[in-house]
Parts: structure tokens; sequence; C-alpha cells
């Protein structure tokens, strides 16, 4: 999920006219998404913890206003508002959710049932339910611990980032990547990789520490920002 979109460019008043005049159906939402992704940044410290939920929705995706996320059994809620929403139409694909859901307290999501109700800007309202698993252990670990503490299987998969830390490849590692060159050779402002592994028919993903490529055409941009 890391390649969405992080925010939208604001039309102001045509597009207000727009949705209102537009947008007539009441939202309908038939499928949720979810990842829980454990990113390691370096070798030494275990693991920062987010929540990926995303739902298809029927109606225009910028009618959407508020995603609200309530664990069932706990009472739990998370909300997040049309300004933090990624917001995504593309090839009749349409989604709207957030990758950026995280725990009370620095502690684990509740397991279980969890309720998601989307809102749009007429205050219509649609929900999906999914049911949250994962491997129990995972945030206690440091990344030398990554993959032996898996008790099922999971499948090994890379991903490529820019120097501007854009995600420019996701998926399995091809044969000919032998060497950093041979990746910069295809993506040529490839700056580092990040090897991921995906269990629970990837809906859980953990991340691991960047791997620089030795890019010397390329600055990175936080770099750049302190020079």
């Amino acid at each position: 999920m890391s390649s969405f979109p992080k925010r939208l460019s604001p039309f102001f008043l045509f597009l207000i006219v727009f949705f209102f005049s537009c947008a007539n159906d009441n939202p309908e939402s038939s499928f949720v998404d979810y990842r829980v992704v454990y990113d390691f940044s370096d070798n030494e410290v275990s693991p920062e913890l987010k929540l990926s939920v995303f739902v298809s929705v029927e109606s225009n995706v910028r009618m959407g206003s508020s995603l609200k996320l309530i664990h069932e059994d706990s009472g739990l809620e998370w909300k997040c508002s049309s300004r933090c929403l990624n917001k995504i139409d593309m090839n009749s694909n349409k989604w709207i959710g957030s990758t950026n859901f995280i725990p009370v307290k620095n502690d684990s999501f509740p397991k279980g049932n969890y309720k998601v109700i989307y809102e749009d800007m007429a205050e219509r309202e649609c929900d999906v339910s999914f049911n949250m698993l994962y491997p129990d252990g995972i945030l206690e670990c440091t990344a030398k611990d990554i993959p032996t503490v898996f008790k099922t299987p999971a499948v090994k998969k890379i991903a490529v980032y820019s120097n501007e830390d854009v995600l420019l490849y996701f998926g399995e590692e091809p044969s000919h990547w032998r060497t950093g060159e041979d990746i910069i050779m295809e993506y040529k402002n490839a700056w580092c990789t990040r090897t991921c592994y995906t269990l629970n028919k990837d809906s859980v993903y953990c991340l691991m520490p960047p791997v620089e490529l030795g890019n010397k055409n390329y600055v990175k941009e936080s770099n750049r920002e302190e020079n």
C-alpha cells in the first residue's frame, strides 16, 4: 500500500459545487482491504506498527468525509477525517482509506472483528466489516529475528525506493538482480531496497531495514536538505 497518494490537489469552489450537483447516489461499500504493517527502520530496534485500511466505494471518492474504525469487542475507535484520507480513483477502482492508523498507547491492535464506517460530505453512511488476524510476538522482535520467528509460511518480496522515497517496484525479486547496479540499470533513480515478508494472505507486512544501493548519480532528499 505504500504507493497510495498522500494528498489530493484542492480545486476549491468549483469542485464543491460539482460534488453536490453530481453525487446523488448513496455511498455503498462492498469490500475492505487491510494490512498490518511492521516497519523495522533498523536492525537494533523493535518495529513501528501501523494499520492500513481501505474500503472500495461505488460513489464519488472526492465526496469522502471521514472513515471510522471500530473494534467491536472493546469499543475502541479510530477516526480519519477528510484531510487525512487517501482517495483513489484509478481505472474504475475507487478506494478510500488511510495507511496511518496507529495502536493506542503503542500497544498492538486488538484482534477480532472491526466495523469500518464511511461517511460522505452529505453525512450519508455505509459500513463494512472485517476480521483482523496476525501472528503474535512480532512487535517484540528485532529485524534479525525475521523471518525465523514466523510460525506460518511467509512470502518474500522486495521493494525498491527512489532517492525521493517513491516506491518504484514491489514484488518478487527478479533473478537477474544480483547487485545494486543491476537494479539501477532498470531504475536509474533507485536509492535503496527493502525486503518485505508477507503473511496471512498478504494481510501482514514485515518491512526490513533499507539497504542503500550506492547510487552515485542521485542525492537523497534528506541529505540535500541537511546540506
